[in-house]
């Protein structure tokens, strides 16, 4: 396994909650300019993980970005937004993870 297309996976993960962070302040009250940070970090997120998917499986790559960015960004809107996370959540939250952990056990790589 190599570690490289793992850490532009988490790169782009990274820049996509801060991009859909930035996404919910612009929805409450920001302005072009944060408009045009949140798109550059989408944007960004999208170019770090196609250039994770060139080593790694299409199904990991995307279930594992998808999953650890609405685990970050459930955390951020309970934090800073005081947005609920209740059972239901938790456990559609613990079913995804199971899921990503078993596409990624049947992971074979990319060919490049």
């Amino acid at each position: 396994m190599h570690l490289r297309p793992w850490l532009f996976l988490f790169a782009a993960v990274t820049v996509e909650v801060i991009g859909v962070t930035i996404m919910k302040w612009v929805a409450d009250s920001g302005g072009w300019s944060a408009l045009l940070f949140m798109y550059a970090m989408i944007g960004l997120s999208f170019f770090f993980l196609a250039t994770a998917m060139k080593s790694l499986p299409i199904a990991s790559a995307y279930a594992t970005w998808e999953t650890l960015g609405l685990i970050a960004i459930t955390f951020i809107g309970y934090h800073y937004f005081r947005e609920e996370v209740g059972t239901l959540k938790l456990l559609g939250m613990s079913v995804l993870i199971a899921g990503v952990v078993l596409v990624n056990l049947s992971a074979k790589p990319a060919q490049e």
